[in-house]
């Protein structure tokens, strides 16, 4: 419950942060159940918030692996550098930033995409911008797996990744009910 007050608190300081509370149990164990049979060797997480999922991939994550997460709230910046794991990499930055940059670095080597940035108040060119480069990111069979509030990225990630291979679950348990779109390279 206090992960869920402090959340609260620096999300009401910070517009840009797309939810008012963290995401629910439910919903992280759905994005897990989403990572089931993908390699984590090298992960890349855009809005990881408090850490509430990125602890779950770590879990899951080979000891050589490597997360890199892409936060644009300082205070949760702070909370992720908390997370004692020498396989975790703090981006300060906006996904659309950093995709760019990246892409360079990684292309076509990162296994899973996992997002929470809010899409919804992102400009169109933005939208278009983090998901081509995430699409540029990930290895063939690689995923990007987005969870928001609407299914609204549904049409842009058919434009980029394979139609038949793109899955979208909706999650009640959650304040408010989230959508979790898996779409696969």
């Amino acid at each position: 419950m206090q992960e869920q007050l402090n959340f609260f608190k620096v999300a009401l300081e910070d517009l840009k942060i797309g939810a008012m509370t963290r995401s629910s149990k439910y919903v992280v164990e759905t994005v897990m159940e989403n990572v089931n049979g993908l390699s984590l060797s090298r992960v890349i997480e855009y809005g990881p918030g408090d850490g509430v999922v990125t602890r779950e991939i770590l879990k899951k994550m080979p000891k050589n692996g490597e997360l890199i997460a892409i936060e644009t709230n300082p205070k949760f910046v702070d909370l992720l550098k908390k997370i004692d794991d020498p396989r975790i990499k703090i981006i300060s930055g906006t996904a659309q930033e950093i995709s760019e940059k990246l892409k360079k670095d990684y292309r076509a080597d990162i296994n899973l995409v996992v997002s929470s940035i809010p899409f919804s108040i992102l400009s169109p060119a933005d939208k278009v911008r983090v998901v081509r480069n995430t699409y540029d990111l990930l290895k063939d069979h690689g995923r990007f797996i987005v969870f928001q509030y609407s299914p609204i990225l549904l049409k842009l990630l058919g434009k980029y990744f394979n139609k038949h291979k793109i899955k979208t679950q909706f999650e009640f348990r959650n304040v408010p009910p989230m959508f979790i779109m898996s779409a696969q390279k």
